[in-house]
């Protein structure tokens, strides 16, 4: 049978029995049976991208979300958005005796509710008609266009079929086999070139023959290639011991974008890490590469970043895309777009990948040509190091001893980058690789020098097999009119969910769920005694309805502390997770807002104290997060409306006013 002309249902009960099925080797024999018996004609790529979504990009994104997809199927089926199965799918993450146990999973969610307006009869669908309605589901300019897709979809499908359309989606069909499983039942060369290419069309039309082996192919200019990884390490000597008698590069690892530029004359694309071509970086930074590149083809490795001008540093992820969009639209900025190149893929007709870094690295600096606080090369002893001043530390170096990768390791911490890599200078460059030529070491990856202690003040329900019930919480700080004071109220500091085994999670929500309160926002307030933003990534589903009912929790993180909009505290932390609940501490006990910022100024902007990493005794100059080397950032001051009233010497006269709230009007005249 022709494959596009199979019906849907077929691959719908192979994703069915694959999900039910526990044994790997099974679910892969049965993947290869589906291909030999509705596949005759080699016509693979209709079927394949199916069942790999999440690597088809032929069709672009389909800009549906769960929150986005809820709603628009509330209006394809025409029902109330009060109605309970509109209020359903809304709320598909939250539990409780309404949800039932599907609860956190959308697709089941969304099947309960499409079960009770569709038929149990397939509909009929093939597997090109189904492409054809996804393939105009992502072209839609509008909501009206989609909703419209989505009708004709409930149309022709029953509720079973429409479960896995939702899936397909979303990109992610939770079969429980790897995408290297697929690729090697396929054909054996196609994670190979699929790795080199990143176009499953391109991999399905190349393997049509799946009995005869593929020469090996090599990059190609235009093509995405999947990038070389490095492996995590927990401190520099493993890292040294693993990279033991080779030549070592260590370079700081910024915190940016991943990006490949691929320049074909004046084409250029710039690829993500997951090969998605990220054009809004075009405006800014095309005629950059062109009138800089020396060569007409080649593909550069490196980390896209914001330069400040001003400052004449790079500024902390999170804002490359407001600053592309900002050159798009023309609007004058002290922050520009800033590529650092670390490494050269391809170089006029020749691909360069089998060639050693170090010999890669001497190419890099004759293909590019260095364009300050713009277009930058990271190479030892040459490119942004070239514009080190005397005494000052580098952005990258050979090491030839451990020691000398611990301090540059603490430099890193000091500087608030985000780590360093380690690289086999005699390696060659593999797509896709994590076997241990690249070493990554991270301040997320070392344990905070100071304990935490944190209350939980709200939760958030989880999603797939803790679908309904809490799985992350809201913490908060203590704030308090003086040390030894009881705390007069809570700020949220920041959302943890990771840390805990599925028994200590449970432990801690048996106990805190009768004090549990849904948050119905906007219709209800927070409790008085916490201080939120309500900005919508704090916003919890439940709050605890009393501190003194509440858990204390310790909590680590990444020694680096942000300044927090999301949160009400000045500061919050980059990857928190929990270390331990805290039984043995009543609920006052836990930091207060004040000593968390002390400790924040005390420690550059981390959370280490006087530990390993981090110290503050060496001498040494610090590197600055600039390549002219400017003066470092200073941490920014408390605001001084966060900075508490001491009040420790005045007496109490009375406690006639204990337990009441005042408010202050500054503009009383025009009440």
């Amino acid at each position: 049978m022709a494959t596009e002309q199979t019906k849907f249902s077929v691959l719908c009960s192979l994703f069915t029995w694959t999900q039910r099925s526990k044994s790997a080797a099974k679910k892969r024999s049965k993947f290869r049976k589906f291909l030999d018996a509705f596949c005759i004609d080699r016509n693979f790529f209709p079927a394949i991208r199916l069942i790999l979504p999440n690597l088809d990009r032929e069709r672009g994104s389909y800009g549906l979300k769960e929150s986005v997809l809820a709603t628009s199927l509330i209006d394809a089926l025409g029902i109330s958005r009060d109605s309970p199965d509109a209020l359903r799918l809304i709320n598909w993450r939250k539990g409780g005796a309404a949800t039932g146990a599907t609860a956190g999973n959308f697709a089941l969610v969304a099947t309960e509710v499409l079960h009770r307006r569709q038929g149990t009869a397939s509909g009929g669908l093939t597997i090109r008609e189904l492409n054809e309605l996804l393939d105009r589901l992502a072209s839609g300019e509008n909501r009206a266009e989609k909703i419209l897709v989505l009708s004709t979809l409930i149309q022709k499908t029953n509720a079973q079929e429409m479960k896995w359309i939702i899936m397909i989606i979303l990109k992610d069909l939770k079969l429980g086999i790897s995408e290297k499983s697929i690729f090697h039942e396929f054909h054996p060369d196609a994670e190979d070139l699929f790795n080199v290419t990143c176009d499953l069309k391109l991999v399905c039309e190349k393997l049509r023959d799946r009995n005869q082996r593929h020469k090996r192919q090599d990059i190609e200019v235009g093509k995405a290639v999947r990038p070389q990884l490095a492996k995590r390490v927990a401190n520099a000597t493993e890292a040294w011991k693993k990279l033991h008698g080779k030549e070592v590069v260590v370079e700081c690892k910024f915190d940016g974008d991943r990006i490949q530029i691929h320049k074909n004359g004046t084409e250029i694309h710039f690829f993500s890490r997951n090969f998605i071509d990220h054009s809004e970086y075009a405006h800014a930074m095309s005629d950059i590469i062109i009138q800089n590149i020396l060569v007409d083809r080649c593909i550069l490795d490196g980390e896209m970043l914001v330069w400040d001008k001003s400052s004449k540093r790079f500024a902390e992820f999170g804002s490359n895309q407001e600053i592309a969009k900002a050159a798009r639209d023309g609007l004058d900025s002290d922050r520009q777009l800033c590529y650092v190149a670390f490494d050269i893929l391809y170089f006029g007709d020749t691909s360069v990948i089998h060639q050693s870094l170090k010999e890669r690295h001497e190419i890099l600096c004759k293909v590019v040509r260095p364009m300050k606080g713009r277009l930058e090369v990271l190479v030892p002893n040459a490119g942004i190091n070239s514009h080190l001043t005397s005494g000052e530390p580098c952005w990258s170096f050979i090491a030839h001893k451990v020691d000398e990768v611990e301090r540059f390791f603490k430099e890193t911490i000091e500087n608030r980058d985000e780590g360093i890599v380690l690289k086999d200078h005699s390696s060659k460059w593999e797509p896709s690789d994590r076997s241990g030529k690249w070493l990554k070491l991270k301040p997320e990856y070392i344990q905070a020098g100071s304990d935490l202690d944190v209350l939980i003040i709200g939760g958030y329900y989880g999603s797939g097999r803790r679908g309904g019930q809490v799985a992350q919480f809201l913490v908060g700080l203590a704030e308090r009119q003086s040390p030894n004071a009881q705390p007069m109220r809570f700020i949220s500091f920041c959302r943890v969910g990771t840390g805990l085994s599925d028994e200590e999670l449970d432990v801690v929500i048996t106990k805190l769920k009768p004090y549990f309160r849904k948050y119905e926002y906007p219709k209800k307030r927070p409790p008085s005694f916490y201080q939120v933003t309500n900005h919508s990534k704090e916003r919890p589903d439940v709050w605890v309805d009393s501190p003194e009912k509440s858990i204390i929790l310790s909590i680590t993180s990444d020694i680096r502390t942000i300044e927090s909009e999301v949160f009400a505290a000045p500061y919050s932390l980059r990857f928190p997770r929990i270390d331990r609940v805290r039984y043995d501490k009543a609920w006052n006990e836990c930091l207060d807002v004040q000593s968390f910022i002390e400790l924040v100024h005390s420690s550059n902007g981390t959370t280490q104290r006087d530990t390993e990493y981090g110290s503050k005794q060496d001498s040494k100059p610090k590197r600055m997060k600039s390549s002219t080397r400017g003066e470092k950032k200073n941490m920014s001051i408390v605001p001084s409306h966060l900075i508490q009233t001491d009040i420790s010497s005045i007496k109490g006269g009375s406690l006639i006013l204990s337990n009441m709230m005042f408010c202050i009007l500054v503009n009383f005249a025009s009440y």
